[in-house]
């Protein structure tokens, strides 16, 4: 088997160009690691005593799963140490239960048995015997709309491709932000200037965020939240830039609301992952006309390698659209950018774990002001974390930045960072890279003024007394 990284079944003719990754972490090859196949796989025993297992049962009927497919599908998987555990057929982390509620009064009453029986409810860590995930892909219907006031309730199970066809049934729109789940969504708290209140079911019953000096989706599970719309717009475009560099990028992105521009997303790659995405690219699809001519012009007017990558998407009335156009392809030229059609980012974490390379994400939301710091101690501290725990002298990683969830005071920053595995302590290896970047995202935090812990602590005290409610939220 060729230690060289692949995208197909195909033999030696492409896997030459793979090289470029293996020379740039480092690394002489990248070994072919597959993962176990689910037939190695072995569950332990549920947990969940037999009184708990018949309150819950009573409750949720077929919402009660015990199976082992309902439960491997609940293990986490929102960091790449819980990857490489699942990839490596350690389900010890898997929970003892998954739960579906319908409403919410059956999110409420189940976390009221959990609570009475001593039960973990949610992905992370627990000194409890036993832990159930929430599943709320059940509750995931428009509650009331009022297209007057722009404002929707929403379930908080619903996708963002459901909301979106639920809207649009209605002829209205959210806007672009893309989730598996809309609670999860907020629970991130990330780009989600549009979400107007939130209700989280707590042990101790319903709070509306509206009632808590802090935001309470760290205190319960989100389970409705009322959200601002907007008529469906007439006219969509996008459109994809090369910036000279990351700073005119942001540069770009912060007058973007000054100059009124009709702007319904933007999206900046610094440096490094416009790179990467490329790279990609030229290897996995053939490039169009259109791409060819803009290679040729970007070498004429010598973007280096600094150059980022920007795309914008327009929405509104077309008349709207042609003219936020016009405002910021000036805005765009007069930052020396370039207009380029830009190649798909290619979804390359699962090709990668298959080739020895770990691959993980973290993200924030900044200010402005402090954007390019926190930008800069974030690869910092990765860099150095991924040298620190290389498999090998020499090895080092990669950290793939964007900026994304535009806003008039900040926008979110997030970082891609890759690395080559070390084979036989990959887990910990994944936990002391993450956790590098997490230091950093505290720190800033405390910077940025977040509520101190003491007064968290003392909410959570009150709102779940039995802590059983865990998070593997950073």
């Amino acid at each position: 088997m060729t230690p060289w990284i692949r995208w197909t079944a195909e033999t030696a003719p492409a896997e030459p160009a793979w090289r470029w990754l293996a020379q740039c972490l480092g690394m002489p090859a990248l070994l072919a690691t597959p993962a176990r196949p689910r037939s190695e796989m072995t569950l332990p025993p549920s947990r969940l005593s037999e009184p708990a297992r018949q309150k819950l049962a009573a409750l949720l009927g077929e919402g009660l799963r015990l199976d082992d497919e309902a439960r491997i599908a609940h293990i986490a998987q929102t960091d790449a140490a819980s990857l490489l555990r699942l990839r490596s057929a350690d389900l010890s982390h898997a929970p003892d239960a998954a739960l579906y509620p319908r409403t919410e009064a059956e999110v409420l009453a189940m976390l009221q048995v959990c609570a009475q029986a001593g039960i973990a409810v949610g992905n992370g860590k627990t000194r409890h015997s036993a832990r159930v995930t929430c599943d709320l892909s059940g509750m995931s219907e428009i509650l009331s709309l009022d297209a007057v006031s722009g404002l929707a309730q929403v379930q908080a199970g619903i996708t963002s491709a459901e909301l979106a066809r639920q809207l649009a049934a209605r002829g209205m729109d959210f806007g672009p932000a893309e989730f598996s789940s809309l609670g999860r969504w907020i629970a991130r708290g990330i780009g989600t200037d549009d979400v107007m209140d939130v209700c989280v079911a707590t042990p101790q019953g319903l709070v509306p965020s509206s009632a808590l000096p802090v935001s309470p989706v760290s205190f319960g599970i989100v389970t409705a939240a009322t959200l601002r719309i907007r008529a469906a717009p007439a006219s969509t475009l996008h459109l994809d830039y090369l910036f000279p560099d990351f700073a005119s990028g942001l540069a770009a992105m912060r007058e973007t609301g000054r100059e009124s521009v009709a702007c319904a997303s933007l999206r900046l790659s610094d440096a490094e992952e416009t790179r990467f995405h490329r790279r990609l690219a030229a290897m996995t699809q053939a490039p169009t006309l259109l791409q060819q001519m803009t290679e040729m012009v970007r070498g004429l007017h010598r973007l280096e390698d600094a150059a980022a990558a920007l795309r914008i998407t327009l929405s509104g009335r077309t008349a709207d659209v042609e003219i936020s156009r016009q405002r910021f392809s000036a805005l765009a030229k007069k930052l020396g950018a370039q207009a380029w059609e830009a190649p798909p980012p290619p979804d390359y974490r699962p090709l990668l774990l298959d080739r020895g390379v770990t691959v993980d994400r973290i993200g924030a939301s900044v200010s402005w002001s402090n954007l390019p710091v926190l930008y800069a101690a974030l690869r910092t501290a990765l860099d150095q974390a991924m040298r620190l725990h290389a498999p090998r002298a020499g090895a080092h990683g990669r950290v793939l930045t964007h900026v994304t969830d535009v806003r008039h005071d900040g926008a979110a920053l997030v970082c891609t960072f890759l690395f080559p595995r070390a084979l036989n302590g990959d887990v910990a290896q994944a936990q002391a890279v993450r956790q590098a970047a997490l230091d950093v995202l505290k720190a800033q935090m405390r910077n940025d003024g977040v509520p101190d812990s003491d007064l968290r602590r003392a909410i959570r005290d009150v709102l779940d007394p039995n802590a059983i409610l865990t998070s593997d939220q950073p």
